[in-house]
């Protein structure tokens, strides 16, 4: 059963704005934190779950305080939206019960509230972007101080990996989450989860079937080159 997503989420700005999504021209990419965000996947518009991406940042390293384990985990696919000035929003659904500043009762997943927005700082940093002025928050408490201290010891293999992306000269970090403000259903129950992408990807099997590869493209087969030596590098016979 699909739920109306104004009544069904709440929407996490992770960015300097504290405005809410931002207008629909602007390019949006939608990404399911796993594990417990593939209980979304059935809730957004069939139009999302065609291009959705999937992402996973741990609330275990999270509560760990695992500043550069969760740096590491980014992958390049959000890196790579959040460069080029997507605004990404990553939906996910909390795991515990928590009292939320305000009067209802909220369930937000660690990985939106505390993950989300060191990565949101941690790339605004290393893109040398302007912040706007306001400190990064946890739970609203000013935690630059803190953030900042782990930045100047961030391991150069990381660091070269964030900084990559500056290439590309992005404006803003315009990182999002949206949760389900009940919280999860199925915490921990794997075979739940595995049914539910099953379901998803059986919708969406063979949408691309029969479709060619686009001009001067050929599939890569090792078989194709086997025995003929390093120098020859020859296709063989009969290979297509």
């Amino acid at each position: 059963m699909r739920v109306c997503a104004a009544a069904f989420w709440l929407v996490v700005a992770v960015t300097r704005s504290g405005s809410s999504l931002q207008p629909a021209s602007k390019r949006r990419a939608h990404f399911i934190n796993l594990t417990n965000g593939i209980e979304a996947l059935d809730k957004l518009p069939p139009h999302l779950q065609n291009n959705v991406n999937f992402v996973r940042i741990q609330s275990s390293k999270c509560e760990a305080n695992d500043f550069y384990g969760i740096l590491q985990d980014v992958d390049h696919n959000l890196l790579f939206h959040l460069a080029t000035g997507a605004e990404c929003v990553v939906y996910d659904f909390g795991s515990r019960g928590s009292r939320w500043p305000g009067a209802e009762d909220q369930k937000v997943p660690r990985a939106i509230w505390w993950g989300l927005e060191w990565i949101r700082y941690a790339l605004t940093r290393t893109w040398k972007l302007p912040d706007g002025g306001a400190p990064p928050t946890l739970r609203g408490y000013n935690v630059r101080s803190l953030f900042d201290e782990k930045l100047g010891r961030l391991p150069k293999p990381l660091y070269k990996k964030l900084k990559y992306y500056r290439k590309f000269a992005p404006e803003t970090v315009d990182l999002r989450g949206a949760y389900g403000v009940a919280g999860t259903q199925f915490d921990g129950k794997d075979d739940v989860y595995a049914g539910m992408v099953d379901a998803w990807a059986a919708e969406r099997a063979g949408a691309d079937a029969g479709n060619d590869l686009p001009d001067g493209f050929r599939i890569y087969r090792a078989t194709d080159y086997a025995g003929v030596g390093r120098g020859a590098c020859a296709k063989k016979d009969g290979g297509s």
